[in-house]
């Protein structure tokens, strides 16, 4: 088993803070630097014991050791010096990552609290950013990425690509269609022109 090391942390919690841009929000294109595609889907997907299972995907496919998950908080700008972060690693269970949210921001968990989130490894070809109140998260990967391993994401985030953002589609993907047309076409738009 490869144990994480403080490094290891480190770098994902750099690989997380350092995929987004500060003074941004959804709409808007708050990733930054080139990726391959955009993943929206729901985010309480994030924040069920179902989530270890893709944790458990991105880690074998990027061969890294932990991943973190950081809480933004809601307010611009963030405070990036000492981030309320959780780390996950091969070993992490769905038991004890559900804890893990549920102990975070007592009296009330992270599994309730509206506010934004982003996550990454310490390889840094994937990010996940989400904002609850606004009920959007995005997982965006980097070129490389083997296609069944984003077929799976898909699957298992109930995921859709940008590239595919039609009004209607299945039901158990994410709804392009619920998004108000004027903050969905700035988000399609955003998120098809180049970095």
């Amino acid at each position: 088993m490869n144990i994480p090391s403080d490094t290891s942390r480190r770098s994902a919690v750099s690989n997380a803070l350092s995929s987004i841009r500060k003074d941004r929000r959804l709409p808007k294109k708050v990733l930054v630097g080139h990726w391959e595609d955009y993943l929206f889907f729901e985010p309480f997907m994030m924040f069920s014991p179902c989530f270890i299972d893709v944790k458990n995907l991105l880690l074998v496919e990027e061969k890294a050791s932990v991943i973190a998950l950081i809480n933004l908080g809601n307010v611009i700008p963030v405070n990036y010096d000492d981030p309320p972060a959780i780390f996950f690693e091969q070993n992490t269970g769905a038991k004890e990552y559900i804890s893990e949210l549920e102990s975070k921001g007592t009296p009330l968990s992270w599994r309730v609290l509206m506010d934004r989130y982003v996550c990454a490894s310490d390889k840094g070809n994937w990010s996940i950013y989400c904002e609850k109140e606004n009920d959007v998260a995005v997982f965006a990967f980097r070129e490389g990425f083997s296609q069944s391993t984003c077929l799976q994401v898909e699957r298992l985030l109930k995921a859709k690509s940008i590239r595919f953002s039609s009004t209607i589609g299945e039901s158990q993907l994410f709804d392009f269609g619920k998004l108000v047309p004027n903050w969905r076409f700035t988000l399609v738009n955003e998120h098809m022109k180049g970095s």
